[in-house]
């Protein structure tokens, strides 16, 4: 066997490792899971995991950095395919559209993370807190330059507006399936709810409602 069969063999191995290790930290959370189980499910023997990752903490890392990174490979995929001439919104909605497609086809990885979070040590909270910041800040672009162009309104936090939205797709995993959409429609319902709202010509009759309910305060 040649060196690249060699490291596309260990790299297979790896993978099937990082799936398993997602899927149990999954149904199990950070704390609660163990290498054995891990092992069981990747169906290997415990001491082979050791080649590849030296400990739990260092698996989980792995799990919660693949997550990140891949689901920000896609929403940039997304977005690249459309040109640089495309519109703001429609940039949006191509990034939503990777991303999500990711979260579903990878769900293990994606809730694996949101359990982990808090539970893992706190140098590894901190390096991937970086890592989440870095892909915060290519959303943040698509939505500076939306407002900047006058499709998003000046009135708007960007801040508060991309946090809601992206927890809303980060969390899809946890309920999709019940949903009764694919995930094209799930991505046009969202998108549609920030561009539009969810109710017809109602803006008016919200802001003298909020205007008057902040009188009788």
């Amino acid at each position: 066997m040649n060196i690249s069969q060699t490291e596309s063999k260990s790299n297979r191995t790896r993978s099937r490792i990082l799936h398993a290790a997602a899927k149990t930290f999954r149904q199990h959370g950070y704390a609660s899971s163990s290498l054995r189980e891990i092992a069981d499910v990747a169906e290997m023997q415990a001491g082979s995991l050791y080649y590849h990752f030296e400990s739990k903490d260092e698996l989980a890392e792995a799990v919660m950095d693949a997550g990140v990174t891949q689901a920000c490979q896609h929403a940039e995929a997304g977005v690249a395919a459309l040109g640089d001439a495309a519109n703001p919104l429609d940039c949006i909605a191509a990034a939503f559209r990777g991303h999500l497609n990711y979260l579903l086809q990878e769900s293990d990885f994606a809730v694996a993370t949101l359990r982990m979070l808090h539970q893992t040590p706190e140098a590894i909270r901190i390096r991937h807190t970086h890592k989440q910041r870095a892909f915060g800040r290519f959303y943040a672009s698509l939505f500076e330059r939306a407002q900047r162009e006058g499709f998003i309104r000046p009135e708007f936090n960007l801040s508060a507006l991309r946090m809601l939205l992206l927890g809303a797709l980060n969390w899809s995993p946890e309920w999709f399936d019940d949903s009764g959409l694919s995930p094209d429609e799930l991505v046009d319902q969202l998108n549609q709810m920030m561009q539009c709202g969810i109710t017809p010509d109602k803006l008016a009759a919200f802001k003298n409602r909020d205007s008057a309910r902040r009188r009788v305060q």
